[in-house]
């Protein structure tokens, strides 16, 4: 069964698809028969697969009970008009190039409001999208989509938004979520532009959990043209390999620029420990560089520290 609408008048212009039916995954119940292979260029036979049920054996069974799903699918779209306008004059000239007269100005709608709206459902999953774009004070752009689910896995939300304001300058931020049962992240960006200065920031972050892999991530970048152009940077990373293998890694940069000279620093430290067949090992790692630059001379410097342990072995 579908349906479909749509419409227009002096306040928006919409539409709306809506599905429902059946699906049929009968033929996932249709045995399967794969017989002895050998492989390519090797002497390795497969063994033989006979009268293999996908239902029955892969646990789909048990996680839809029926071949027999229905769904149900909606779409929406929507614009608001905005009632105010952009005015643009069409002045006309003599030959003197004097303005004489705007007797026809024309007249351009300001961009209105955009939302879109989409679902899905069924026995097995449900999807959900918004997205928006909105003209007020500030320009805002939005959306969101997530998953529910009887299985765990399959279910997320990523959820993001942008506005861009223009009071005293430009500034635009970002925000951007995502979260699983296996990954979470997070970002975040802003960017301001004025007559004397400009500054930007970005933050972002993430937490990977899978049975092999544990990690955490964080990177942060700052930037301004304030007294003098610069940036700085740092990123740290911790991970854990299924305790075979485990540390962290850090990292940090900061530049400092001016048409009379130029300076840069870097530093990185990192560790690890783990075992491997009841071995236990471990080793660090630092460094340390900088280099300033102006039109009479060049300094650099350089630092590296580095120890390693391995049990029964060395030290």
């Amino acid at each position: 069964h579908q349906n479909f609408s749509a419409g227009n008048n002096e306040n928006s212009i919409e539409a709306h698809i809506g599905i429902n039916g059946e699906a049929n995954l009968d033929f996932l119940n249709i045995p399967l028969t794969i017989p002895e292979m050998t492989l390519p260029y090797t002497t390795l036979t497969t063994p033989q697969v006979k009268d293999f049920s996908l239902w029955e054996k892969t646990g789909l069974k048990d996680f839809l009970k029926t071949t027999k799903q229905s769904f149900d699918l909606s779409v929406k779209a929507q614009y608001k008009k905005n009632k105010d306008k952009h005015i643009i004059p069409t002045p006309f000239y003599a030959k003197d190039f004097q303005v004489l007269s705007t007797p026809n100005d024309i007249f351009i709608p300001a961009m209105g409001n955009i939302t879109y709206d989409f679902s899905f459902k069924s026995g097995i999953i449900t999807l959900n999208t918004n997205v928006g774009l909105y003209n007020q004070s500030d320009i805002v752009a939005y959306f969101l989509t997530s998953s529910s689910s009887v299985t765990d896995a399959l279910q997320y939300k990523l959820e993001g938004t942008s506005s861009l304001t223009r009071k005293r300058g430009l500034k635009l931020a970002t925000a951007l979520s995502l979260s699983n049962k296996f990954v979470e992240g997070n970002h975040d960006s802003t960017i301001s532009l004025t007559k004397k200065n400009m500054e930007a920031s970005v933050t972002t972050s993430a937490e990977v959990q899978i049975p092999i892999l544990r990690m955490k991530f964080k990177q942060e970048l700052n930037g301004n043209t304030k007294s003098k152009p610069t940036v700085s940077s740092s990123i740290e990373l911790m991970y854990d390999l299924n305790s075979t293998a485990t540390g962290t890694i850090n990292h940090k940069l900061n530049l400092e620029s001016l048409t009379s000279y130029f300076y840069i620093e870097s530093s990185t430290k990192g560790d690890i420990k783990g075992s491997v067949l009841s071995i236990e090992y471990s080793g660090t790692i630092a460094s340390e560089a900088s280099t300033y630059l102006n039109s009479k001379s060049t300094r650099s410097s350089v630092k590296l520290q580095g120890a390693s342990k391995v049990d029964g072995i060395w030290n």
